[in-house]
């Protein structure tokens, strides 16, 4: 499934994408691309429209996923991502992140 691979300047992860589709794979990337962007940037404004954009792009994610679509009948998609945005908001009022 996953396996990380330290290296000197470099991480690799490998993902099994067997059963993704297209769109959710070039997500993934952009996501890549916004953490890294996110780490290592050093410019305020980059910093907070990057952090932006990866939580959207989570977000996108969520939705696009195989059971938010194979369970149409129900928003899951929509419901996952204000179940998520209600969980980070209570960790950032009660200061209270878990670090998993």
């Amino acid at each position: 499934m996953h396996s990380l691979t330290p290296k000197k300047s470099e991480l690799t992860i490998t993902l099994n994408t067997e059963d993704l589709t297209p769109e959710q794979i070039r997500i993934l990337r952009a996501m890549s691309a916004l953490m890294t962007n996110v780490l290592s940037s050093d410019e305020e404004g980059e910093y907070f429209e990057a952090s932006a954009q990866l939580m959207k792009k989570a977000a996108d994610l969520i939705r696009k996923s195989h059971f938010a679509k194979d369970n149409k009948q129900m928003p899951y998609g929509e419901q996952a991502v204000e179940y998520a945005v209600d969980f980070l908001n209570e960790a950032l009022n009660g200061s209270e992140f878990i670090d998993n």
